[in-house]
């Protein structure tokens, strides 16, 4: 185990994983590198879950629930499966961009106090599976650690969580936390 992909959306499940991580890291003396992707699927209510986002920038906080407030526009079932993945409500790329800056910072942060050095990589984009496994690549990794459940947990019940798929898409190791 030499390189450790750690991607995360910052949920519970993300921060769990990225634990490990510094776990692998340390016996292995592996590197790690973090890497988020863009939130784009997610819904404002959703991203109020993420720990300390109010305490890290008040704004992004205020931001997402005045989103939040806002009415939802109904959708049929065909509607909702053609489309699946696209917010009612969507968050602006700048807003998403702050709140990916804020999870990579959380994950150096943790980094830092457990004595792990770990690289944030630039923030993703695109689909989450794909873009993570196109990174994995990129990098040379040989593990991804990841958290097998985000921030919407109903969707991967339906149709497969994001680590269901990463692990269908690469070649290395995947190791899938709860």
């Amino acid at each position: 185990m030499d390189t450790i992909l750690v991607p995360t959306d910052g949920s519970v499940a993300a921060e769990k994983a990225l634990d490990l991580a510094f776990d692998l890291a340390e016996k292995h003396d592996a590197r790690i590198k973090v890497l988020h992707i863009l939130l784009r699927d997610k819904e404002p209510d959703e991203l109020l879950r993420l720990p300390e986002l109010a305490a890290a920038d008040t704004d992004m906080a205020e931001e997402l629930a005045a989103l939040a407030g806002k009415p939802e526009t109904p959708h049929s079932a065909e509607e909702l499966m053609a489309q699946r993945g696209v917010p009612d409500r969507p968050v602006s790329e700048a807003l998403l961009r702050a709140i990916g800056g804020h999870v990579l910072n959380r994950a150096a942060l943790r980094a830092k106090a457990r004595g792990v050095s770990a690289e944030a990589l630039p923030l993703g984009d695109g689909a989450a599976a794909e873009a993570i496994a196109s990174t994995a690549v990129a990098e040379d990794v040989d593990t991804i650690v990841m958290g097998t459940r985000g921030l919407r947990q109903i969707e991967a019940v339906a149709f497969g969580s994001v680590s269901q798929q990463v692990c269908r898409l690469v070649k290395c190791t995947c190791v899938a936390v709860h």
